[in-house]
């Protein structure tokens, strides 16, 4: 009788013990499920990384969180803003003279400044393709890339500080010679390349 209850007793207790351990694993899935929410979340508080590698931006709000993390970026403003005043004439900002907007396929222009109180141009776009497509037939260089935003730095100091951003260089020059090692593909526009071999 009393070994009997002494094994009733045993598997009560071994019952008890799995209950325990079940719960803890309750716990545990919840507490990773909480995690990997509070990661998301952080990454939408500004521009993210896409499918592709390169980071992508919906407005200017999550681009200026994106470059603080960077190179800073406050007093945000508008373009025409910006060139419309005294401030201009010392740093002016990059597509102060295009007069058709619509032809690069920008949807925005913005200048805030990083921590070295330079101005640095921030450019959201319709169309990355036309974009590149237009850079390459103005001439222009020296524009980091995103998916579907671009950032012009205000000197090298600026442009060396995203290079660990995620934002590639877009070289439409033929005769630039790319060092080995460094990444070289293929831009939306004929004729360009995206590389994180930063220069001018």
């Amino acid at each position: 009788m009393r070994i009997k209850r002494a094994l009733t007793i045993g598997a009560l207790l071994l019952m008890s013990t799995s209950l325990t351990a079940c719960g803890d694993d309750d716990k545990s899935e919840s507490s990773e499920k909480a995690g990997a929410g509070a990661s998301k979340g952080s990454a939408e508080a500004g521009a993210e990384e896409t499918s592709g590698g390169l980071p992508s931006a919906s407005d200017m709000a999550s681009i200026e969180t994106f470059l603080n993390q960077y190179v800073g970026c406050s007093d945000l403003q508008p373009g025409t803003e910006w060139d419309n005043s005294t401030q201009a004439e010392k740093y002016p900002s990059w597509g102060e003279y295009i007069t058709d907007e619509s032809a690069w396929a920008i949807k925005e222009r913005a200048v805030c400044r990083d921590r070295s109180g330079h101005p640095n141009t921030l450019v959201l776009m319709s169309s990355m393709k036309q974009f590149q497509a237009t850079m390459k037939a103005e001439g222009y260089s020296g524009i980091l890339i995103g998916k579907d935003f671009a950032v012009k730095p205000y000197d090298d100091e600026a442009t060396q500080a995203l290079k660990a951003s995620g934002l590639v260089n877009l070289v439409c020059d033929a005769e630039v010679e790319i060092p080995s090692g460094y990444k070289q593909e293929p831009a939306e526009a004929d004729g360009c390349l995206l590389t994180d071999y930063f220069i001018d």
